[in-house]
């Protein structure tokens, strides 16, 4: 296994374990076979979380982010940073009621679902910094310069672009109707 360089780690919310608790409740009630459950899940389920929150691990290298999760199920992701498309901090009501964040990364060729060239990060601490830091360095990793968007067209190009067509359009008209 090769050793590479620690850039930069991503520090995770000590709130986080309370979040998952809170999302298993959740499906348990949800899926009312589970209500039963719920005062069981309550009780050793903090336990299990907090085992969930300290497999967490994410470090940013000079070439890829490495995430790590899972106590029993043990995933690792290795995420080449020249793969990386977008880095998303997503929101929702119950992770700003924790007072978290969810960094979510989309690989180039993706598609639908963790599986498929996407990696979710909850409760990362600092989550814009930390992108901010991966995004960095994948510009140095892709040769140097930010990716930024193409400049939209000014309002007087598209008008004269438009004017240009109809009168095309007009000529083109005008010399079907002679001939």
């Amino acid at each position: 296994m090769r050793k590479e360089n620690i850039l930069a780690s991503a520090k995770f919310d000590a709130r986080l374990p309370n979040y998952f608790l809170l999302q298993a409740l959740f499906v348990l009630f949800a899926s009312i076979f589970g209500i039963p459950f719920i005062p069981v899940w309550a009780i050793i389920g903090r336990g299990v979380h907090k085992k969930q929150y300290d497999s967490l691990g994410c470090d940013l290298t000079e070439r890829s982010l490495n995430i790590r999760r899972g106590f029993l199920f043990k995933v690792q992701k290795n995420i080449p940073l020249d793969k990386i498309t977008d880095l998303a901090v997503n929101e929702g009501p119950v992770l700003r009621y924790f007072g978290l964040c969810s960094l979510k990364i989309e690989t180039a060729g993706g598609g639908q679902g963790d599986s498929m060239g996407q990696a979710a990060l909850p409760g990362v601490v600092a989550a814009l910094e930390f992108r901010d830091k991966v995004l960095d360095q994948r510009d140095l990793v892709t040769g140097g310069a930010p990716v930024s968007a193409p400049a939209a067209p000014s309002e007087d190009a598209v008008m004269v672009d438009i004017r240009d067509t109809l009168r095309r359009i007009e000529k083109s008209l005008a010399e079907r109707s002679k001939g």
